[in-house]
């Protein structure tokens, strides 16, 4: 289905023009395709047929529970995204323009979840490198899209060398493994584990831990999530994750079948990843003024967790895992939908309340409006419902309970203990106290700051790109439909910003599931339970 939807949405791409009604047209088709593919992927599978897992293309890819729950949670993440794509945010056409799309956007982002999806079903080392080039290159793509920034561009390239690095690094391990035995299939390839080189297997996951940002090679990933756009970087900073993510649990459910010294050493040493993962992570984002650079460092973090849930091989380890993934793409994509809503508010002039001749615009770019911490400081003032959302968001990654985080990193160390990685275990406890530190600081900004330093008084005229928005907007244009907000100016009259519906359903959707994830929390345990009968463990 989705290869079919490729060639109709590359069809209407060639020929529509570039108008952007046209193109939010060719994303609401893609959003329909998602839905469609997300339905059938539901409907088509027996539960007892994944219960064992089954081979396909002559063993080339092996399908169970575990592979079909992860592709329903892509597919509802890439609808959940072209929904973003596909309406206005509100209905000021100019603030609308600030999130450029363009019209290969939708194609790209299906070709990509294409390769997602294919990449979790890989069961043969050949396939697993054309298939992890299929969505890498759609990636490079998707990075560099908006070819008029020049960040953008930097971003793109960046990715594209450091990403074939890694490509290639795989590629050395497979061609390794294949000279000392002569097989690629991933089953066979077990039975024969004791003829292989350790440096072939360790060195295959080198190239995975690249594609992922973990450390030591987190440093690009950083850089390329701060360069990208804001819409681009929503994508690319959570969607390979959890592709790659799952099939290093693949690979590692392989390794853990193997009882002698290479299964030791090659666990040992993603530990030890782990370890400095959790360590850089939490103290990286300790000085940070980026909002995207401290959400980076905040995702590598949060790797380490899944990866310690990962090699944790007990029956708490893939419900911790999928639950993890689970809460923490809620939070990513309410966190990113918020700060793509902030620019409404925050494109103003601010001026200081102990010096009213100091002004400062806020505006950066029109491709990553709110760039650092500090521009976040009018929120509380201008929306205070979207403030509370983002708030709670913040607590979630915290691990605050009763929220999502909470039970996130509550399964993570469980299933930590339970298998002897006690010092992983209070690593994960000490990082998290310390990531709590430069959380605050977003908290504080949002909470504190504002209300003591400033005095926003007036919704000035503001110049980006040559587009200008006035104080006050023209009521025929706006949608009955659309939720209103005020904002006091400093003559005490109004002005109007409405927001989109389906954005702001998505956010409260969101932020409610964070907050009441509590109550079904033993029905959602249970239904996870249901996977692990299709993973040997």
């Amino acid at each position: 289905m989705l290869l079919s939807s490729i060639l109709i949405v590359t069809v209407l791409t060639s020929i529509m023009r570039d108008k952007n009604e046209y193109k939010k047209w060719v994303n609401r088709i893609s959003l329909i395709i998602l839905i469609y593919v997300l339905l059938i992927n539901v409907n088509i599978n027996n539960i007892s047929d994944l219960i064992l897992g089954y081979n396909i293309y002559n063993n080339m890819l092996i399908i169970n529970n575990l592979n079909n729950s992860m592709i329903n949670i892509i597919l509802i993440i890439g609808i959940i995204y072209m929904l973003l794509l596909s309406y206005n945010i509100s209905i000021i056409k100019e603030i609308d323009r600030l999130i450029i799309i363009r019209k290969w956007l939708s194609l790209l982002i299906i070709f990509n979840i294409l390769g997602l999806i294919l990449l979790m079903l890989v069961n043969d080392l050949i396939l697993l490198f054309v298939i992890i080039e299929l969505q890498s290159y759609s990636l490079y793509l998707i990075t560099a899209i908006n070819n008029e920034s020049n960040n953008s561009i930097k971003s793109g390239l960046y990715y594209f060398i450091v990403g074939s690095l890694g490509s290639f690094i795989i590629l050395d391990g497979t061609i390794g493994i294949y000279e000392d035995i002569g097989l690629t299939n991933l089953e066979y390839i077990i039975l024969y584990i004791d003829n292989i080189n350790i440096y072939n297997i360790l060195i295959i996951l080198f190239g995975l831990f690249i594609k992922i940002g973990l450390a030591p090679f987190y440093n690009y990933s950083i850089t390329i999530y701060t360069l990208s756009p804001t819409m681009i970087t929503n994508y690319i900073s959570l969607m390979p994750k959890l592709s790659i993510l799952t099939l290093i649990l693949n690979l590692i459910n392989i390794i853990n079948l193997i009882h002698n010294n290479i299964n030791l050493n090659i666990i040992n040493l993603i530990s030890l990843i782990i370890f400095i993962s959790m360590i850089i992570g939490s103290i990286g984002g300790m000085n940070v003024i980026r909002i995207k650079t401290l959400l980076a460092y905040s995702s590598l973090l949060n790797v380490s967790y899944m990866l310690l849930a990962i090699i944790s091989n007990n029956n708490y380890s893939i419900i911790a895992y999928l639950f993890y993934i689970l809460q923490y793409s809620i939070t990513h994509i309410n966190i990113f939908s918020i700060i793509l809503l902030i620019p409404l508010y925050s494109n103003l002039y601010l001026y200081n309340s102990n010096n009213n001749n100091n002004i400062y615009n806020v505006m950066i770019s029109k491709y990553s409006p709110i760039e650092y911490i500090s521009q976040l400081k009018l929120l509380l003032n201008k929306n205070i419902c979207l403030c509370i959302c983002f708030i709670i968001s913040i607590f979630s990654l915290i691990g605050i309970p009763p929220l999502s985080g909470f039970y996130g990193k509550l399964l993570v160390l469980i299933s930590s203990l339970n298998n002897g990685y006690i010092f992983l275990s209070i690593t994960l406890v000490i990082v998290s106290s310390i990531s709590a530190y430069y959380y605050g600081n977003i908290i504080k900004e949002l909470s504190f700051d504002i209300l003591n330093n400033y005095n926003i008084f007036n919704y000035k005229e503001y110049n980006i790109s040559n587009i200008k928005i006035l104080n006050k907007l023209n009521k025929n244009e706006l949608n009955k439909n659309n939720l209103l907000y005020n904002m006091n100016n400093k003559d005490g009259d109004n002005s109007i910003i409405y927001l989109n519906n389906n954005i702001t359903y998505i956010i409260s959707v969101l932020t409610l599931i964070i907050i009441l994830i509590s109550l079904e929390y033993d029905n959602i345990i249970g239904g996870t339970y249901l996977v692990l009968l299709g993973i040997n463990i």
